[in-house]
């Protein structure tokens, strides 16, 4: 995420996630099953406006780019701003962990990353209320203790804290996606279509459809050594996600996007995370731009153009930005 401050406070933009590689390894104890995952992100961002106070309560306002509903049954900015919001209830663990009394804000989360589309929108914008928290009531610099607030919290969180790989946010994240190993990009001309059909995916949903023996044969080898040389090709090839089948038998709208990307020329095409959302790998930003623009044209979808997220580590912001300034309420 890239922070900044403001007259008053701090805002947060926050890019999401798309997984070039997903495999369910088994269900685990918890009720959550164990991954093994490739995320990269990508510019298609939410940016949260926080301004402190010491009222010691949370006020937020959702607003939305495109708040049009493509569908009866389309649910993309169905998101709420009370307590079942994770920036808020990611606010509330922050002050009660660090002990910080009296906490408050006034906040407006701008979201341009549509829910239930396995892009991590949630888990972004709680991500962004940790950081803005710490910049709010604390001196410290680094993002350990937050992180490690995060793994109670959501499976994807830890991806937008911890993935810094040399500018560029990608990691293998293992468990159920909060362990993070930052893995080496160099793909600076990387594009991606992603298109976002007008029904979503519950998680629960798509994980209750899996069966075990749907699983993809081989690993991850293809995308980890394109992402390090620069060979889109390897990683077109490599792209896989073991929810696909599932998810296909929750919505229509999975397997009738694929066939729309199957029309056109680009290194290889998937689902992120459980769905609904699907992206292509292109061959340059004006192709994704172009078969985009043709599909939006014929179909009820959103589709944006997206290029590989690049940004200073955290603790480089955290340090840049600090100024001297700490809210501390009494």
């Amino acid at each position: 995420m890239l922070l900044e401050k403001i007259n008053g406070g701090f805002v947060a933009t926050v890019p999401c996630k798309l997984n070039l590689y997903l495999k369910v390894l088994g269900k685990r104890e918890d009720g959550y099953h164990e991954l093994d995952t490739i995320m990269v992100a990508v510019s298609l961002c939410d940016r949260l406006v926080m301004l402190p106070n010491q009222s010691g309560r949370w006020n937020l306002q959702v607003e939305f780019t495109d708040n049009r509903p493509l569908t009866a049954t389309d649910y993309a900015w169905d998101v709420p701003s009370d307590s079942r919001n994770l920036v808020l209830r990611s606010l509330q663990a922050y002050v009660e962990t660090m002990g910080v009394r009296n906490a408050g804000a006034d906040l407006i989360l701008h979201k341009s990353i549509p829910s239930m589309a396995g892009l991590g929108g949630g888990s972004a914008d709680a991500a962004a209320a940790l950081v803005l928290a710490h910049l709010a009531w604390s001196k410290d610099t680094s993002i350990a203790g937050i992180a490690n607030m995060a793994r109670g919290l959501g499976s994807d969180i830890n991806f937008f804290l911890e993935s810094n790989s040399n500018g560029y946010w990608a990691a293998r994240c293992r468990g159920r996606g909060e362990k993070i190993e930052p893995i080496p990009v160099a793909l600076p001309h990387a594009s991606f279509l992603l298109i976002h059909p007008p029904e979503g995916c519950g998680t629960a949903a798509v994980f209750s459809k899996y069966v075990s023996n749907l699983a993809h044969p081989s690993g991850p080898e293809d995308i980890l050594l394109g992402l390090k040389t620069n060979n889109l090709h390897l990683v077109g090839r490599g792209l896989h996600n073991d929810l696909e089948v599932p998810a296909e038998q929750v919505t229509e709208w999975i397997l009738r996007a694929r066939k729309w990307i199957d029309r056109y020329d680009h290194h290889g095409q998937a689902m992120s995370g459980s769905g609904s959302a699907r992206f292509c790998l292109c061959k340059s930003h004006v192709q994704a731009e172009t078969i985009g623009a043709e599909i939006q044209r014929e179909s009820s979808v959103r589709a944006y153009a997206v290029q590989l997220w690049q940004q200073p580590s955290l603790e480089q912001q955290l340090l840049a930005i600090r100024g001297g300034r700490v809210l501390s309420p009494s």
